[in-house]
């Protein structure tokens, strides 16, 4: 290019335009081919550097692009990579200056999520309303505050930074400036506006929820605020994301995650976990277990005495009312097992038991189920309507005789307790669980519940074909689970606990 135009340059001014017209699409065409061959050059190491990080290599991946630097296409790449490592690393966010946040106010607690309603209605999201609606009502005054950028990063342009939603006050940090596109910037970025909020708002504890992004924004402000943080495992995020492919147990993404997520714990101020199965696997991470304070899945109390039209939902999805209705209310993922479920109507159909499989809910594995109740002609007898809205989810929950929660023998699921099993006891439904250790604890002693084998279809089926057949054993089933769920898990009660949790951090 630089040859043409001073040739072009040397000839007189009338011969330019017409040596011009010639060579500059010549050279355009030169550094378009140029590109081309660059990213063909790069499109190896690239795929395979990407491949790395998914199974979480994340140095090898680093490692791969670097010798390819030269291209700017692959450091934006590695400055990504790099970024979501430093992120699990020892030191995610630079410290600040102290800020000077003057008399707290009583009571007042700030919740550090990841995301909320009304943008996102999943289990996360419903767990952290009901807990600060439960401790508005005994007297506390909570706020929430969602990660840097949510949800407007995720497409939601409409959103405004703030909302009440049932009287508890929803503050949203909208991006500004420039937008990190890797997750140490965006942490970064949220512990300065969150370091402001508390300024503000003047918190007495600063109450953050799993997973790591929200305790190391939490442990960052309160190095800055001199505000002390609880962190609430509500799950390990590394065993989630193991679970999908076992050969990332072990990686370096798996075994950096476990790390962070453990020093978090072993740095908060407090620790709140959901099950005594979690509580023991946080022990083993280094936490005293007097540290460590149980805010089991909860429901509202008034659930306990609530009285849905499961027969409406029924018709509206041509159930007849003397079918025996047998399914579950979730998020439609692999380690929920609900493919052992289908599997398990089968064989029900085969010995000629009459029941019906109801899933709803939405998820990745959704058309995978579809699939199998193509292949296993299960089209009379299982349906799968999706995602349906909160109040038709405890409908649907209402609708279903026997409530199945078929989860896989995954390291996730013996550790972490799941909610739906808990309002379907507290609605009086006989729960057939998966025996693991987070599920068995759910039912308690006494009869709340049927134990089978994880991944057993026949087992299953036996379960689910005794009880079917049984209305008197299903009514005692849901009247005991009732009672285990008003004796130890209503939100009432749950915001008892966290009141004594933060008066014990905060007492001087």
């Amino acid at each position: 290019m630089r040859v043409a135009q001073a040739a072009a340059e040397a000839l007189p001014p009338k011969l330019r335009p017409i040596v011009g017209s010639v060579a500059w699409p010549v050279a355009r065409r030169a550094r378009v081919a140029a590109r081309k061959m660059a990213r063909r050059m790069a499109d190896g190491p690239l795929e395979k550097a990407k491949a790395q990080f998914v199974d979480g290599h994340m140095s090898a991946a680093i490692a791969t692009l670097k010798p390819h630097a030269r291209w700017p296409f692959i450091r934006r790449r590695m400055a990504l990579y790099e970024g979501e490592m430093a992120a699990i690393g020892t030191n995610p966010i630079p410290p600040a200056p102290a800020v000077h946040v003057g008399d707290r106010i009583e009571g007042r607690v700030l919740h550090c999520v990841t995301n909320a309603l009304p943008y996102t209605q999943a289990g996360y999201t419903v767990r952290t309303h009901r807990i600060v609606t439960a401790q508005r009502a005994a007297g506390l005054d909570p706020h929430v505050v969602t990660s840097w950028g949510w949800p407007m990063l995720q497409g939601h342009a409409d959103a405004t930074a703030g909302e009440l939603i049932d009287g508890t006050p929803y503050h949203r940090l909208l991006p500004h400036g420039d937008i990190p596109n890797q997750t140490r910037g965006r942490i970064t970025r949220g512990a300065e506006d969150v370091t402001e909020l508390v300024r503000k708002l003047r918190p007495q504890v600063l109450h953050a929820a799993t997973d790591h992004r929200n305790g190391s924004v939490a442990m960052a402000v309160r190095e800055r605020t001199g505000t002390p943080f609880v962190y609430e495992v509500r799950g390990f995020l590394e065993e989630t994301w193991a679970s999908r492919d076992p050969a990332r147990i072990g990686s370096e993404r798996h075994l950096m995650q476990r790390d962070r997520e453990a020093f978090l714990m072993r740095s908060a101020d407090a620790v709140v976990t959901l099950a005594e199965t979690m509580a023991a696997e946080i022990v083993d991470r280094g936490v005293p277990r007097e540290r460590i304070h149980l805010a089991p899945n909860a429901v509202d109390d008034s659930l306990l005495t609530a009285d849905y039209d499961g027969e409406a939902f029924r018709r509206s999805m041509n159930i007849e009312p003397d079918d025996i209705v047998i399914g579950s209310v979730s998020s439609i993922v692999a380690y929920e097992g609900f493919a052992t479920l289908l599997s398990a109507a089968a064989l029900l159909r085969k010995r000629k038991v009459k029941v019906k499989v109801l899933l709803v809910g939405d998820g990745v594995e959704r058309p995978a189920l579809l699939r199998q109740v193509d292949s296993l002609k299960l089209g009379d007898v299982a349906i799968l309507p999706g995602r349906v809205g909160p109040d038709e989810a405890l409908q649907a929950q209402s609708a279903i005789d026997i409530f199945v929660c078929p989860r896989e023998d995954l390291r996730v699921c013996r550790l972490v307790t799941p909610l739906k099993p808990v309002e379907a006891m507290a609605l009086g439904k006989p729960v057939v669980l998966s025996d693991l250790p987070a599920l068995s604890e759910l039912v308690g002693s006494d009869g709340a519940g049927l134990l089978v084998p994880a991944g057993n279809p026949a087992a299953l089926a036996d379960a689910l074909a005794e009880l079917s057949e049984d209305p008197e054993r299903r009514a005692a089933m849901g009247e005991a689970g009732r009672a285990e769920v008003a004796a130890k898990r209503t939100w009432s009660r749950i915001a008892e606990t966290y009141r004594e949790i933060y008066r014990s951090i905060t007492i001087q």
